[in-house]
Order: structure tokens, then C-alpha cells, then sequence
């Protein structure tokens, strides 16, 4: 029996019986998504359809488990790149405008090179981090979310969108959240 699976609307696919589950399990297919295959009255969840035929419970506990960890990992780590790029923006600035007279233009030099390499390699793991923070959320397309990063003040903008659906998915699971993110003592 194959059943379509829809999505917001979208079909994202059509899968037999043992297909789906493997699909549930990976995290492609969600409970909620919506099913129906030819003899169904209705569409109706992903979850339902499979009660007849459940998941093995400790392998979807895993699995949310670890897909809590990735999000909380992930969001803690974005936030430390949010926090150091201010902080290395700010120190940019100064030492742009007041190394010349206290270190002499080489100094100067070696200074500003050595910031912007490292202004750099911070924004490549803050890329990094917000692909595998919306992956793990399931939050559209990771790689827009990346492509975002490299339009000036956007970048800002996406990172506390996601961030805010990170924390409200953390705080949704039962992970206390602070200011950088969630709690390592209240994981799962």
C-alpha cells in the first residue's frame, strides 16, 4: 500500500508501509505530516496512519533526543558567534583607527590582517552553525537560511528569527533556555 505524504499542502513524496517508517524515523517524514492512499475516506496524520504498525518507541525517543541535543548545540554555538562578531567588529574598529600611532604601520598592519582573518573564520562557522541549527529545527531550506548570512543587517535579522524558534522549541521540549541558549543540565 503506498501512501502520499503532504506537507503544508506540498506533496513531499510517496512511500509504502515500511518506507515511511524508515522515512519517520530519519526525520524526513514528521508525525504530523499528513497521509492518504486510495481507499481512505480522508487524509489523515502520519502518526495515526502508522499506529496500526508503531515505531519502535525507544528509536523515536532517540531520535528526538538527539534532534533536542543538535538544536540546543547548535543554538548555544550560534550565539556565541553572534556575541564574538560584535565583539570582533567593535575591536576591528578600534584597532583600524588607533593602532597607527601606537604600534607604527606595520604593527598596524599585522594587526588588522590578523583581525580580519579571524573576522572571517567566524563567519564561516557562524554559517556553518546557522545550516545545522535550521536543519535540526526543520526550519525550510538550510541553505537559504546560510545564503541569508551574506546580505549585510539580514544576517542579524535571520540569526534571531532563529534563535527564536530554536528557544521555543527547546522551552517546547522541556529544556530550560537562557540568554545563550539552553541549559546542558536539563538535556535530554
Amino acid at each position: 500500500m503506498n501512501y502520499q505524504i503532504n506537507r503544508n499542502g506540498q506533496t513531499i513524496g510517496t512511500y509504502d508501509s515500511e518506507a515511511l517508517r524508515a522515512a519517520v524515523l530519519s526525520g524526513e517524514v514528521l508525525g504530523t505530516d499528513l497521509a492518504w492512499t486510495q481507499g481512505m475516506p480522508e487524509w489523515k496524520s502520519v502518526s495515526i496512519v502508522l499506529a496500526g504498525a508503531p515505531l519502535l518507541a525507544s528509536q523515536a525517543v532517540s531520535l528526538s533526543a538527539e534532534r533536542i541535543r543538535a538544536v540546543a548545540t547548535n543554538h548555544r554555538e550560534m550565539n556565541y558567534c553572534l556575541l564574538l562578531s560584535i565583539v570582533t567588529y567593535v575591536a576591528l574598529i578600534i584597532l583600524s583607527s588607533d593602532t597607527k600611532d601606537a604600534l607604527g604601520v606595520i604593527g598596524a598592519g599585522v594587526c588588522l590582517a590578523f583581525g580580519f582573518v579571524f573576522a572571517i573564520a567566524l563567519f564561516v562557522f557562524w554559517c556553518m552553525k546557522v545550516y545545522k541549527l535550521a536543519d535540526a529545527l526543520e526550519a525550510g531550506p538550510a541553505i537559504l537560511w546560510t545564503l541569508g548570512m551574506f546580505v549585510p543587517c539580514l544576517s542579524y535579522l535571520l540569526v534571531l528569527i532563529l534563535s527564536q524558534k530554536a528557544g521555543n522549541f527547546l522551552k517546547a521540549n522541556g529544556v530550560k533556555v537562557g540568554f545563550l541558549g539552553a541549559d546542558s543540565s536539563t538535556l535530554p
